[in-house]
């Protein structure tokens, strides 16, 4: 069915994308289980196949699309079962938008064509072990020493927090000013005082969640992004963009989860006749294709008010508290289709019912969502 917020180029990359996690993720997912983890050689080859960085404009080595594109690459990521596994993996490439939007001449020819080969890969470390949902109560400053930032500090539950090659970190420049003190710093990942591990994550088993220290990391002044105290309008800049590509990514994870679903109900016996021919579940299925079928029509409305400039802060809110919600309403019904065997670990429906517990909580949880659009009544 063609979808009205896309054009052409949006469904041609949309293809090469299929064909892409189909060929070098899914296959792959027992021997990244044994590593614990993606290696570097994925990156790569996502940077050769085309799909990362499409943002970025001709003059940086990119392909100059529009972000519809990483929207279009975080709904095939949802709708493979193996995301389940990896997590958000390649949708932290998001992050290359703080640079073109913000980022110095300099900063972009320096980093651009690394990032979209899959040389560098991205990180945005904000959320700190006592500071979750307000960003703006972080305690990670950056002391100006000569030509130099200095950076101390802990962050926690950071998405490619261990491998991401550079980092994007949230700090407070003034602490003094509160959220009007906050800026945002490259930090290469093997800067000297950087210290990273994996946090080992309910769901994700081979998902990149990382807890970061910073003790005295030394980075030279020109790495600031914008102006000292843009840390929150950079932040608030790229929520929308951030909600579009989790809401994508959710409705990617409930058409696969259906298709799973179906399959299976049409093959298994039970009493006599296929699961598929009870009432109740044709009914359930029914409840499951309407959902799936609102959310795209949300995320498309959306996509096209994006483009457009028109989808408010509050919108994307809403948007991200649907789209998770759904997709945990359609795990739960369709791993009960799957009775005892839904529960088994090397099942895709179990591992797709656990991992999308976590799309409520993180990156602003459901309670958050609903501050943001009660404020806007």
């Amino acid at each position: 069915m063609v979808r009205s917020a896309y054009f052409e180029e949006h469904e041609q990359f949309r293809r090469t994308v299929r064909a892409f996690l189909d060929k070098e993720h899914e296959p792959n997912l027992k021997t990244w289980e044994q590593k614990g983890g993606l290696d570097r050689a994925f990156w790569c080859k996502a940077g050769k196949a085309g799909i990362l960085g499409a943002s970025v404009p001709e003059a940086y080595g990119g392909p100059g699309g529009d972000f519809v594109f990483s929207v279009i690459l975080a709904e095939e990521l949802g709708a493979t079962v193996g995301t389940a596994t990896t997590g958000s993996s390649l949708m932290t490439d998001i992050a290359v938008n703080i640079l073109l939007q913000f980022g110095t001449e300099e900063q972009k020819r320096r980093y651009c064509p690394g990032i979209v080969a899959g040389e560098i890969s991205q990180a945005m470390p904000l959320t700190e072990p006592s500071v979750g949902t307000d960003a703006t109560a972080i305690t990670t400053t950056a002391s100006r020493d000569g030509g130099d930032y200095v950076i101390d500090g802990e962050k926690y539950f950071i998405s490619n927090g261990t491998g991401a090659d550079l980092l994007y970190v949230i700090v407070k420049t003034d602490p003094a000013l509160g959220a009007r003190g906050m800026s945002v710093i490259l930090v290469p990942g093997d800067s000297p005082g950087l210290t990273r591990s994996k946090i080992k994550m309910m769901g994700w088993s081979c998902g990149d969640t990382g807890a970061l220290s910073f003790k005295g990391v030394r980075v030279p002044a020109s790495n600031l992004i914008g102006r000292e105290g843009q840390g929150l309008p950079i932040l608030l800049a790229i929520f929308l963009e951030d909600r579009l590509q989790i809401a994508a990514r959710s409705l990617g994870a409930a058409r696969a989860a259906l298709k799973l679903t179906l399959d299976y109900v049409r093959e298994r016996m039970v009493s006599g006749k296929r699961v598929f021919e009870f009432q109740n579940t044709q009914f359930v299925l029914a409840e499951v294709r309407t959902d799936i079928a609102a959310c795209e029509a949300f995320l498309d409305t959306s996509v096209m008010r994006f483009r457009e400039g028109t989808l408010s802060f509050d919108e994307g809110a809403m948007l991200k508290l649907w789209a998770t919600e759904m997709e945990g309403r359609v795990m739960d019904k369709c791993l009960q289709m799957f009775g005892g065997a839904g529960l088994m670990d090397d099942m895709p429906i179990s591992r797709m019912y656990t991992a999308a517990r976590i799309q409520r909580v993180y990156a602003g949880t459901s309670e958050v969502q609903k501050v943001a659009i009660a404020k806007a009544l």
